[in-house]
């Protein structure tokens, strides 16, 4: 899938990509590099189907993007039934009731994970109250990592994998099958509010 990357996400500098690119299988990477480069705003080219696996890298980079403070326009096929799994992420171009309802109710930072020494932490609001997670288990820390560097849940262990889908950690829609919470960058809000 393509993306145009842009300076600024209005204006002048918002009217020329900079970059034209394919979206890599390294989100973190990819993310990371083009917010160095000074991008700020994202399209991606193509709609999403939230339902196939074929969208879990441009979900990743979205996932990414979105914890840098990176603008993003995308668009998906279809909204599936599964779409509140989603909504931690900016909601996709469109109309429609569940939209509406996705671009009120989000806000950055509303799935995150922050590294502690020994733990993963994981704050999870996309269901209107916060669900705190606290991975200890350095079998699943591991897992987690991977899932969050990209890796297939299919290539992951699968009692771990089926213990994320359970807290809705993992995301299932369809044939996808895909990490949902966010690297925390920096806090959006002051610490206590959280």
């Amino acid at each position: 899938m393509e993306i145009e990357a842009y300076l600024h996400h209005r204006g002048r500098l918002a009217q020329e990509p900079v970059v034209c690119e394919r979206v890599s299988t390294t989100a973190p990477a990819q993310a990371e590099v083009l917010f160095r480069a000074g991008i700020r705003r994202v399209v991606f080219m193509e709609p999403l189907c939230l339902t196939d696996d074929s969208a879990r890298p441009p979900l990743d980079l979205i996932r990414e993007l979105e914890a840098w403070g990176v603008l993003v326009d995308w668009t998906a096929a279809e909204i599936p039934a599964e779409w509140k799994s989603f909504a931690h992420l900016p909601p996709p171009a469109g109309t429609g009731a569940e939209l509406e309802e996705w671009s009120t109710a989000f806000h950055p930072g509303k799935c995150v994970l922050r590294q502690g020494p020994g733990f993963i932490q994981v704050r999870d609001r996309r269901s209107g109250v916060l669900d705190c997670y606290t991975i200890d288990e350095p079998f699943l820390q591991g897992v987690a990592h991977q899932l969050a560097a990209g890796l297939s849940p299919n290539e992951c262990d699968p009692d771990a994998v089926a213990l994320f889908i359970e807290h809705d950690l993992v995301v299932r829609a369809g044939e996808l099958a895909w990490w949902a919470p966010a690297r925390l960058r920096r806090w959006p809000v002051p610490a206590m509010a959280m």
